[in-house]
């Protein structure tokens, strides 16, 4: 997992504000039961047609999922 050095100003899946955004090539799991921080996690596949499997993650804390924008 890496954090992107040119995050887009706005989640690209659903046009909200994030929190944070994360890029990952392996193994990953989710579970936001619960979760006090984030209340959705957009996903955006990377490089889907050069079969490289990375996907970029765009955390949504619950005031930014609130906002009218959430999936």
């Amino acid at each position: 997992m890496h954090e992107p050095d040119d995050p887009p100003a706005s989640c690209p899946v659903c046009g909200a504000d994030y929190d944070s955004v994360s890029v990952h090539s392996s193994g990953l799991m989710i579970n936001l039961l619960e979760n006090e921080r984030y209340r959705r996690v957009c996903v955006e596949p990377l490089d889907a047609q050069q079969g490289s499997g990375r996907v970029r993650f765009f955390h949504h804390t619950h005031d930014q999922a609130s906002d009218g924008a959430d999936a």
